[in-house]
Order: structure tokens, then sequence, then C-alpha cells
């Protein structure tokens, strides 16, 4: 690869994201009837994307070797409590640690993202670009609640599958709330309260973040 075309990826770094969080959502409409499919694109790509944005973003050390390490077992746990052992207990090992390392990367984004000096239109790509990363963990949590207590959530329709998460969290974070699904348990309740609060407060702190930068930069042209 030549040197002209690393720069652009790391200039275009957060719509390649954007690009590939898109991609993901829409491929998984029709691989989530396919558990080995399933796992190779929702897990296997999903880390080493992620990996790979934190190398770009030029994460310590520490954290790389970190993440890297915590994603290795988390695709591990995943498989064996899909594929071999068939266990609720490795599953819910697995969800936490997934919950974990997706954590790390949207603190991490967030603080690069908030400390940019330039407003651009890859900038503004890597806010909508957490803003799914969000809806994406808060799916986790509410699926460990699930694994945890089957009796967590109410579905009004037939035929469950775990990506239904990702819809009630989105669903939730924009304050939709269709009503399909429905919390039950206090915890979900509570969960769901937390991520309408907090989907709301992004969008104003990122907007007003954007703004400020805006008006710094061309006052500073005067």
């Amino acid at each position: 690869m030549r040197a002209a075309d690393l720069e652009r990826i790391i200039e275009n770094k957060y719509s390649l994201l954007l690009f590939f969080l898109i991609s993901l959502a829409l491929i998984s409409i029709v691989s989530t009837s396919n558990a080995l499919i399933h796992f190779i694109i929702d897990g296997v790509f999903s880390m080493i994307v992620f990996v790979i944005m934190l190398k770009i973003l030029k994460a310590h050390r520490f954290l790389f070797v970190l993440y890297v390490t915590l994603g290795f077992l988390a695709l591990l746990f995943h498989f064996l409590s899909v594929f071999v052992f068939h266990s609720k207990t490795i599953g819910i090992v697995a969800m936490l640690v997934y919950i974990f390392i997706i954590g790390i990367l949207i603190a991490f984004m967030i603080r690069r993202i908030f400390s940019e000096k330039l407003v651009t239109g890859d900038t503004i790509k890597g806010g909508i670009s957490v803003y799914i990363l969000m809806g994406t963990w808060w799916q986790l949590i509410y699926y460990l609640l699930w694994l945890l207590n089957p009796q967590s959530f109410i579905f009004t329709s037939a035929g469950f599958r775990q990506t239904d998460f990702l819809y009630y969290s989105m669903t939730t974070m924009t304050s939709l709330g269709l009503g399909d699904i429905l919390p039950q348990s206090y915890p979900a309740k509570v969960f769901s309260m937390f991520q309408a609060v907090v989907g709301q407060l992004y969008v104003a702190v990122f907007v007003a973040r954007l703004i400020g930068l805006h008006v710094a930069v061309h006052s500073s042209k005067k």
C-alpha cells in the first residue's frame, strides 16, 4: 500500500467505520438465520475492524494489547458457548467481555472526537459511528439481562431473535418506543430509562461541540 493511500485511509477513518457499521446492520438481516455466519460477521469481522480502528487512532500500546487480548477471549467464549458446550454461563461471560471492550472503544472514540480542533465531515461521521456503537452496547446489555432472566422483557410478537434487542435499543435511544418489546424487570426498566436519557444528551452535547468548534474556527480567522 502506498503512503498516499494510507494517509487517505487515516483521514477518512470514521467514514470507513460508519460504512462498516451500516453494512453490518444490513448484512445481519440475512445472516441471523445461520449461527456460524452470524458469529463470523458480527463477531470476528467486527472485532478485526475495531482493532484496526484503535491502531489507526494510535491507541496506547497497553490499551491496544489489552483490547486484542480481551477481544480474543470474547470471541473464544462466544464460540464455545454457541458451538461447543451450548452453555448459558459461558455465553454470559462472553457478553460481559463484549460489553467491556465495546465500552472501551466508545469511551476512547468519544475522547478523540471531542478533542478535535477542526470540524470535518469525517468528524461528524465519527460522532454518528459512536451513536451506533452506543446502540450496539446497550443491545448487549439487554441481551445479558435476558440471559440472566428471560422474563426481563415481554415480546408482543413471536419469533424472538437476539438482533431484536438492537432494534429495541435503537428505538429506545431515539425515544421512538414502538411498544412491541417491553421491559418487564426492574433492571430492564432502569437501563432502558438511562439509555433514553444518554441518547438524547449525547446528541445535544455532540451538536453543541460541533457548533462551538465551528464558531471558534471562524472567529480565529477574523
